[in-house]
């Protein structure tokens, strides 16, 4: 009778944990709605990259996410008619790697499901750590602007930057790239309905805009008063809280499980 006893003990336990697993596997599986939660998260990223930017430029004359900047630059710098302060080198490390990280987490995304909460968790905290890693590296190693350790620290922002941006304009929120403002200042002026009441693109727009602009001015101040690897360690933080609010989007009804049949399957 003993032996049964334990033997039914055990059994349950097995039970409640194969219930326990199997919930939260799903949990993980489930695609996020397209909310305010969302919103406000991939304004927290946006922060980021302005804080990412404004740390960046000053020490290496590099932009982490502004690509539309390095571009530029680039011509520049292959002219020599920047006054000696663009290093192509730079500019090459961000580009490429901006473009790596873009291409890397962004099939492994379209594979695993591009709104799949364990995807977006996995994302994001890969991310996340990338930032801390470069803030490490700035605070220790990467003094010179044009040496290996600068090269890495560019590096593990650029792909990170490119894998958040790859993100961001794959989980059907458009007017929030979490980077780039070109395109969302036109979007905003030319938009028809600008003065309507209840706009809610106009309204992301705007508070997209002035979240990088906060962002920058955050970098900018923490590294003028304090220092570069601590505007980096900022940009990190908010990174993490991101990473933490993921857990409590609440599940999209009706879209399909990931990759490419999500997307075919999300309102325009």
């Amino acid at each position: 009778m003993a032996n049964q006893r334990d033997a039914d003990r055990k059994k349950n336990r097995n039970d409640r944990s194969n219930t326990i697993g199997s919930r939260f596997k799903a949990y993980l599986s489930h695609n996020i709605g397209t909310d305010l939660l969302l919103e406000l998260e991939l304004m927290g990223l946006t922060l980021a990259a302005g804080m990412n930017d404004a740390t960046t430029f000053p020490d290496y004359h590099v932009f982490a996410s502004n690509q539309t900047g390095n571009t530029a630059l680039l011509a520049v710098g292959s002219l020599g008619i920047g006054g000696g302060i663009v290093e192509l080198r730079n500019i090459a490390f961000s580009l490429g790697m901006f473009v790596l990280g873009g291409y890397v987490l962004g099939q492994m995304g379209d594979y695993f499901g591009r709104k799949r909460r364990g995807w977006l968790l996995f994302t994001n905290i890969f991310q996340t750590v990338l930032v801390y890693v470069a803030a490490a590296l700035r605070k220790w190693v990467a003094r010179s602007s044009d040496r290996p350790p600068a090269w890495g620290v560019i590096s593990l922002l650029a792909f990170a930057s490119g894998g958040q941006v790859a993100m961001a304009r794959t989980i059907n929120v458009p007017e929030i790239t979490t980077a780039m403002v070109t395109s969302a200042y036109i979007d905003l002026v030319v938009d028809p309905s600008i003065f309507r009441w209840h706009n809610r693109s106009r309204n992301r727009r705007l508070f997209f805009v002035c979240s990088l602009l906060i962002g920058s001015f955050i970098g900018a101040i923490a590294y003028r008063y304090v220092g570069p690897a601590f505007a980096l360690l900022l940009s990190a933080v908010f990174k993490t809280a991101v990473c933490v609010a993921l857990f409590f989007n609440r599940r999209s009804i009706g879209e399909q499980g990931g990759g490419e049949a999500a997307l075919r399957n999300e309102p325009a």
